[in-house]
């Protein structure tokens, strides 16, 4: 592969540092860019081949020697080169950073000539991918590697036997009692681990270390822990060596389990407030884990909810009032939760704005739990409807992870999200069988892809004064070796969710681009065809660029390719849809917009963005009738969108009275089964041979 087509990734916290880094690498032409550790461990699992990473060493949610850590454990890029980029000038922190697999390091203020010699030299190292057998331990631990919330300790042992702290995760000072600064501080003061390890089990866990040194295999063992408030906190670690060196060996202990508490001179004690969520100061997500694990446990003839929720949009909340007002609602929605649950189950926060509670089924009343967060909804004195969505799994396998139970719930609730009549639902089997299909799609789409399953249908969009067809949109579809075709219904928002309709975008993109460069090879007349632009591609800072050299490449104009948006990118976020949208026209393209009126943004977009074409969804207008409401809201929509001097089309046309009335309101195009339904390239040339294009 030519050097200057491969990935590469930006990760850090700092959009200046990342511009002029992608300035430096301006030859490139893949480079992306990630604000954290999260957002790039998200991005690297959907681009295994990716080449090289830039990687900021101080960030929010997860650092970069935690992402480094998690790197060197996976088997798809335990050699994937690395250059940190640190502010820092002590050496301690950047000599950690290469023995826990950095390939290279560059200080702030950067060198951009050195950074690009880096590049250069690291792009051209070939990769390789350690196999590893499913369902092995390797396995195992590579799956809890990419879990964002586990605790993570790094140990080094040296050739003279002491055992010292190389590295550490917020999570996992957590879980001791500590914050970072004080465990940071704890670490430095002792130079071996005998300040966090109760002498009763430090040789035991010097026995697991130089086993798995020995044996050179990760191993499952018992982490003992002192914690802050002298209890001792066993924790079930996976112990693995990503690297061994003359003198260094790093091994990772992954937390995987929290075990139960003790005190020094034995018994249970009291759950300190250190496991508690310190802005609410109802359990965190470890402590609830623990409480709901026990009470299921302790009543075995007992049937059990546990439930999560959360509240819609959140972030608007922080962006227009303030994080101090999103904090006060979340303290207050944490006392209310608490107020229903407690004395019957128990409650907790598992981060951000996502509650979760546990209790006995005959004791839940999802009413009473309702109506508490309305009244909270109805009396925080805000110009916001707080909106708050449950999913609620009934505990049908007792023995399951927690975790587990609250992805359900999880699952649950995501089938009402955005649905501002349901605020909740239980997770039942039809469910978990929709899971399966979901999941059974999600594993065949890259080879679909890979083998051209999804295939290019066109529907015509005619001409309502002519009866002819003036244009066309780009429709897939999928033709599964087992399944047959399949609906796009069925994949484009689990695609979405997982970013893989950036693929599927620019596939159908070439595929249209090639349809159009043929027809005028054979001297056909042109037909503008207009393709989607999921949201995700849609706010890609190479969005431009990607498609003119598609268009180039097929020696085509950008007036044969138009491109559709949807109204709900408006309203994810309206300020960037608005430079894109810039962009897109200036650089030649026409704009639609799909599904106009099906959203909450449709005036404010009309407003706020210059647009080509207003595409109309019938169905969202229900019974369309002369005298109707529908009638005058559509009549007056096709007047506005003139005024401003944009084509409208009417989609979902199907019978001769919505035509009728269509011609009469104005309307200028139609798209529908009443004329044509999407069909195969050979079905669309023969259509078109019949009904010549205007």
């Amino acid at each position: 592969m030519d050097n200057l087509n491969k990935k590469i990734l930006i990760v850090d916290d700092d959009e200046t540092s990342r511009s002029l880094i992608r300035q430096t690498l301006c030859d490139y032409k893949h480079v992306y860019e990630a604000a954290d550790g999260v957002e790039a461990m998200a991005f690297l699992q959907r681009n295994p081949d990716t080449a090289l990473v830039f990687l900021d060493i101080l960030m929010p949610r997860m650092d970069g020697l935690e992402l480094l850590v998690r790197l060197r454990l996976s088997p798809k890029f335990s050699d994937l080169p690395v250059i940190m980029l640190s502010a820092s000038s002590e050496e301690d922190v950047n000599q950690r950073a290469i023995r826990l697999g950095a390939t290279r390091f560059a200080y702030k203020p950067y060198r951009m000539a050195l950074l690009l010699q880096m590049a250069e030299e690291l792009l051209v190292l070939p990769r390789k991918e350690v196999d590893i057998a499913p369902g092995s331990l390797d396995a195992f631990i590579f799956s809890r590697s990419q879990a964002i919330d586990s605790g993570i300790l790094v140990i080094e042992a040296k050739d003279d036997g002491t055992l010292s702290t190389l590295y550490f995760t917020p999570t996992y000072a957590m879980l001791c009692g500590y914050n970072t600064k004080e465990y940071s501080a704890l670490v430095s003061a002792s130079s071996d681990l005998s300040a966090t390890i109760p002498s009763a089990h430090f040789d035991s866990f010097r026995m697991s270390v130089g086993m798995i040194a020995e044996e050179k295999m990760p191993m499952a063992f018992y982490l003992h822990v002192r914690r802050q408030d002298r209890q001792t906190l066993t924790l079930s670690c996976l112990g693995s060596y990503f690297a061994q060196k003359e003198g260094e060996h790093p091994l990772v202990c992954l937390i995987a389990d929290t075990q139960e508490l003790e005190t020094e001179r034995g018994g249970e004690a009291e759950l300190p407030n250190e496991r508690l969520d310190r802005l609410t100061g109802i359990a965190n997500r470890a402590t609830f884990f623990h409480s709901a694990r026990r009470l299921i446990d302790e009543h075995p003839d007992e049937k059990f909810v546990l439930g999560t929720f959360d509240i819609d949009r959140f972030k608007i909340i922080n962006d227009v009032y303030g994080t101090q007002v999103g904090d006060s609602i979340l303290i207050q929605l944490a006392a209310s939760t608490a107020r229903e649950v407690l004395g019957k189950g128990v409650c907790g926060r598992l981060g951000a704005d996502v509650f979760a509670f546990c209790m006995p089924e005959q004791r839940f009343d999802i009413e009473a739990l309702l109506q508490s967060q309305r009244f909270l909804s109805d009396n925080l004195g805000l110009a916001y409807n707080l909106v708050i969505h449950n999913g609620i799994y009934p505990v049908t396998e007792p023995k399951a992870e927690i975790t587990t139970m609250c992805d359900r719930a999880n699952l649950a609730r995501s089938t009402v999200k955005g649905d501002y009549n349901k605020r909740y639902a239980y997770y039942d089997e039809p469910m978990r069988e929709a899971i399966i299909a979901e999941q059974e799609i999600l594993n065949d789409m890259q080879k679909a892809l890979d083998t051209n399953a999804f295939v290019l249908f066109l529907q015509p969009i005619y001409s309502l004064n002519f009866e002819k067809p003036v244009s066309a949109e780009a429709l897939v579809r999928w033709n599964h070796p087992e399944k047959g075709i399949i609906e796009p219904g069925q994949f484009i928002s689990l695609f979405e969710h997982n970013r893989f309709i950036t693929n599927l975008d620019h596939y159908m993109w070439e595929l249209t681009c090639r349809y159009l460069a043929d027809r005028r090879d054979r001297g056909l007349a042109p037909l503008p065809i207009s393709v989607n632009v999921s949201r995700v591609n849609l706010f890609q800072p190479d969005l431009v660029n990607d498609l003119m050299e598609l268009l180039r490449k097929y020696d085509l104009t950008p007036a044969m390719l138009r491109l559709e948006i949807t109204e709900t990118a408006y309203m994810d976020d309206p300020t960037q849809l608005i430079t894109a949208s810039e962009k897109l026209r200036k650089a030649g393209f026409k704009l639609l917009v799909d599904d106009f009126g099906s959203g909450y943004s449709s005036l404010h977009m009309l407003k706020d963005i210059p647009l080509d074409v207003l595409k109309l969804d019938m169905r969202f207008l229900g019974d369309l009738e002369p005298s109707s409401r529908a009638a005058t809201v559509l009549l007056g929509v096709i007047r506005i969108a003139q005024s401003l001097g944009m084509v409208t089309v009417a989609e979902g046309v199907e019978t001769k009275f919505q035509l009728e009335f269509l011609r009469s309101a104005g309307c200028d195009n139609i798209q529908g089964f009443f004329y044509a339904k999407p069909m195969p390239i050979d079905e669309f040339e023969v259509f078109l041979d019949s009904s010549p294009i205007v």
